[in-house]
């Protein structure tokens, strides 16, 4: 029995599960929400993304994991953080559309989850 060095299929496994485990704490941290549109996800639909864009020096850490929709993960690229968020929250006239319609999504979301909380406050219900 060997104690060796890993084989290259056994590093290729390992390093999925560490990025399915990075993916699921992030959902779970987020409530099972896009960090950006906030459309709820499931654990197969999610994506990893990079708060701090690897091309930018951000490490494959799960401190900079977040999970993300497919459409956002795309959108997002290798923009920072910061400047991704100011996009989808105040899209201008020009930029691309996908902020404004990832900013919709955003803002139907919070909106329906309010609904959600006053409906249920009404009757009589804990959410």
């Amino acid at each position: 029995m060997s104690w060796g060095r890993l084989s290259n299929y056994q590093q290729r496994k390992l390093n999925k599960a560490f990025e399915r485990a990075d993916k699921e704490a992030a959902l779970r941290e987020q409530n099972g929400r896009c960090k950006y549109c906030l459309d709820p996800l499931s654990v197969k639909a999610a994506t990893r993304d990079h708060v701090i864009p690897r091309v930018s020096g951000g490490l494959n850490h799960k401190e900079n994991i977040v999970a993300a929709c497919a459409p956002c993960n795309q959108a997002k690229g290798h923009t920072p953080y910061g400047k991704f968020m100011r996009m989808i929250s105040d899209p201008k006239p020009g930029e691309p559309i996908k902020y404004r319609l990832i900013w919709f999504s955003r803002q139907l979301n919070k909106r329906i989850d309010l609904m959600d909380m006053r409906v249920a406050r009404a009757i009589g219900r804990r959410i």
